[in-house]
């Protein structure tokens, strides 16, 4: 892959990346006011309990993506990004394009998932 293509990619890797930080203090300033809303009674205290842990799971999510944009950006400084890690044949740019922190070739990827992995 060329140093154009591989500059793009990391631009938009850093910019997913400021995306789900900026996302993750809005949601933090958001579970500041969830528990100051003056509740109520006990169906709003449920919901708002509802509300903190969808807040926890996103946060999980985006902790998992950030680890896998890292990785991706580690990757492109070091040279290897695009290569999948199961055979080590270039991963299409078509699918980069669609994913940027895609691990696996799409024939891996297929492969894996069928196995359950």
């Amino acid at each position: 892959m060329d140093k154009e293509k591989l500059e793009l990619f990391k631009k938009k890797l850093l910019e997913m990346r400021k995306d789900i930080l900026n996302k993750a203090k809005k949601l933090k300033e958001d579970s500041y006011s969830l528990g100051t809303d003056g509740i109520q009674d006990m169906a709003d205290a449920a919901s708002n309990t509802y509300n903190v842990d969808i807040l926890m799971s996103i946060s999980d999510n985006d902790i998992k993506l950030l680890k896998d944009i890292d990785s991706a950006i580690d990757k492109i400084n070091s040279g290897i990004y695009g290569i999948c890690e199961e055979c080590e044949e270039e991963i299409s740019e078509k699918r980069l394009e669609a994913n940027p922190v895609a691990r696996y070739c799409i024939n891996c990827k297929r492969i894996i998932e069928q196995k359950g992995m």
